[in-house]
């Protein structure tokens, strides 16, 4: 038989093909694909002989039975090192073989051995199936052969119907025993049919055969009965073929069972999925399947909820008059629980349809409730105007429903101040637990608040959070004549709104505190209440160089603010002790100071004005000693009106201090 047709796959494609075989395959031969050099030989090289695959038996347009066939291949590669023979018999029949390198060098035959007729690949009754068989070559070559066979083997199964008190029906309804009568058109030679009853995982749970014994008509019947008394409840598939004495079946029918040991009536919960709090209760649909038993119709759904009757809505309330012996028989209706929710937790559920004797109808349909709800929390620290704080952010979602979507924000007592926080759970969570910032806008009563999504379910939780007002404060001293007083301003601010300062309240309690220099510590110096406009005053009396700061009590509960230190300046005294106001040119004159305190190693200066200039000019200086006067001489050089003053020099505990400005004469 010549080749059907043939075309060649790209490279990287044919040795994708050749690696993909089957497990029942014939072992692969692990010769790599042809070289290159070998895949591109010339077109006139090629034209000499190419890869052929002729199916020697079963001969094209033959007449086989049912049963093991075995397809018996000439095959020639052509030059190509090895191949693969993929043989196909219908849509459900196939197998295949390898031709490893080495074997076929001259041409080989190849046999592929295919089973038709099984349970699971059947075949045609008298009819015609297609016998493929593909060779692909190492190169991806592929070339076809084969032709159409006839099939001899049991007749096809004509008709499967479910027998009930003398009716014939598509499907049905079972309870102790299934019938069944199974149908062909004409003669059924020796064949039988059988009958199986298929789970809902694919498991034959009864197996059984009869013959066709009953004539009618032109059609030949068998009649089945089984036992269904040990199946469980559930939907069966019932499958028939007829299987002929070599064992082989032909093509059949198949109908559904539902197999029940009771009337028929399905209470549909949806979901069996934990229920919310805001939306906790009972409800679905009730699908009634005939026929009932004992001559029964539906009354009342009755439903308890640990125990308790609830009371039940149905829609429609009215049952549709029908006769319910009929497997056709059938109606659904919805059901609802009256009354108040279901409370957090687990409940028993029971749901029972009787009739109108007060009889069960079907099984009662039994149920654990769980009732959950959404939660969420928010941990932080004191929050305050303008500080970034840190949040921990917890977010659950009901049982069973993860959450889908989480916006949180931190909201203020008007909207234009909102903290947004974050969208979180997009990706699907049942619990969040994350961190995240917050910079609080404005000050007072504020709430977390969770909008929480499951898709089906939301919910907006609130948890009550407080905002305090951040506070600040400076601190303004003058420098002040050692031993004299003077007055410290403290000005407090609140910042009640992100951006805006404004006056502290009246009351605020201010202590002024002092370190002077050379020391570590600080002292309090005073403490009063803030006025008006946040202004606290503290008088103060000069005694040292050093800092002030000022601590007060912050808004923020257990905090405290202290101001940033500033200088405390003492200013040191100097007073004329002695003070010539006429003196004589080029003739020496004493001026003597008091300079206070004393400080070790502070030095006078005397200081001098020329007549007319506004420059002053030190010309003596002396080591003021513990009794801190000072005598300081000096020859004016010049006649005319002279300024003269003393400077006490700058130390480390005191500022220097200047006397007044004595007037001299100088003749």
């Amino acid at each position: 038989m010549r080749p059907l047709f043939r075309f060649m796959l790209p490279a990287a494609l044919a040795g994708a093909l050749l690696s993909a075989v089957p497990a029942a395959a014939t072992p692969l031969s692990t010769t790599t694909p042809a070289s290159a050099a070998a895949a591109e030989r010339s077109v006139a090289e090629r034209s000499m002989t190419e890869p052929s695959v002729t199916v020697l038996s079963p001969v094209a347009d033959s007449t086989i039975p049912l049963g093991e066939v075995s397809v018996r291949m000439a095959v020639d590669l052509a030059g190509e090192p090895s191949g693969r023979i993929d043989v196909t018999l219908g849509h459900y029949v196939s197998g295949a073989a390898i031709i490893e390198a080495g074997t076929c060098d001259a041409g080989c035959e190849v046999t592929v051995a295919l089973t038709v007729g099984e349970w699971d690949r059947t075949g045609p009754a008298h009819g015609t199936m297609m016998l493929s068989a593909k060779l692909t070559t190492a190169s991806g070559l592929q070339t076809f052969g084969g032709g159409s066979l006839y099939i001899t083997g049991p007749t096809t199964i004509s008709d499967l119907q479910f027998v009930r008190d003398g009716q014939l029906f598509p499907d049905g309804v079972a309870d102790a025993v299934g019938n069944f009568r199974v149908s062909v058109e004409g003669a059924p030679g020796e064949a039988v049919a059988e009958l199986r009853l298929i789970d809902s995982v694919g498991v034959a749970r009864l197996t059984a055969s009869a013959p066709f014994s009953v004539s009618r008509g032109l059609s030949k019947d068998a009649l089945f009965a089984l036992d269904l008394s040990g199946l469980p409840d559930g939907l069966y598939r019932a499958e028939t073929r007829a299987r002929n004495t070599d064992g082989y079946y032909g093509y059949g029918r198949y109908t559904f069972v539902r197999v029940t040991h009771a009337n028929q009536a399905g209470f549909d919960l949806g979901e069996d999925k934990p229920k919310v709090v805001g939306w906790a209760g009972v409800g679905g649909s009730l699908q009634i399947q005939g026929p009932l038993l004992s001559g029964s119709k539906p009354s009342t759904v009755t439903l308890t909820v640990d125990g308790a009757t609830r009371e039940v809505a149905v829609t429609p309330a009215a049952w549709i008059p029908q006769n319910w012996q009929q497997p056709t028989a059938k109606q659904g209706v919805g059901f609802s629980m009256q009354g108040p929710e279901l409370t957090l937790g687990t409940h028993q559920v029971e749901l029972r349809l009787l009739d109108a004797a007060g009889r069960l109808i079907g099984k009662p349909t039994t149920r654990t409730v769980l009732v959950s709800d959404f939660k969420a929390k928010a941990t932080a620290p004191t929050l305050v105007v303008g500080r970034r704080s840190t949040v921990t952010l917890s977010a659950d979602g009901p049982t069973g429903h993860p959450l889908q979507r989480c916006d949180i924000e931190l909201a203020a007592p008007q909207a234009i101040d909102n903290a947004p926080i974050g969208r979180f759970c997009t990706t699907g969570l049942q619990a969040l637990r994350t961190t995240a910032p917050v910079t609080p806008r404005a000050s007072g009563a504020h709430n977390f608040g969770f909008s929480l999504d499951t898709g089906v379910y939301q919910r907006l939780i609130v948890q009550p959070a407080t905002v305090y007002a951040a506070r600040r404060a400076t601190v303004t001293a003058p420098a002040v004549r050692y031993g004299q007083r003077g007055t410290a301003k403290v000005v407090v601010q609140d910042n009640h709104k992100l951006g805006v300062w404004s006056a502290a309240p009246a009351g605020v309690n201010v202590t002024l505190q002092r370190q002077v220099a050379g020391s570590t510590t600080w002292a309090t110096v005073g403490s009063v209440k803030t006025v008006a406009g946040g202004i606290a005053s503290i008088p103060f009396t000069s005694v040292t160089n050093g800092s002030f700061r000022a601590v007060l009590a912050s808004s923020v509960p257990a905090e405290t603010v202290v101001t940033p230190a500033i200088p405390a300046v003492s200013v040191a005294n100097v007073a004329w002790r002695s003070a010539p106001t006429a003196a004589t040119r080029g003739r020496s004159v004493t001026y003597s100071v008091v300079a206070t305190p004393y400080d070790a190693g502070a030095v006078a200066y005397l200081q001098v004005r020329k007549p007319g200039s506004t420059v002053w000019t030190s010309v003596r200086s002396v080591v003021i000693p513990t009794s801190t006067v000072a005598n300081l001489a000096y020859a004016f050089p010049a006649t005319g009106t002279w300024g003269v003053r003393v400077l006490r020099g700058t130390t480390k505990q005191h500022a220097g201090g200047y006397s007044s400005v004595a007037a001299v004469v100088v003749r």
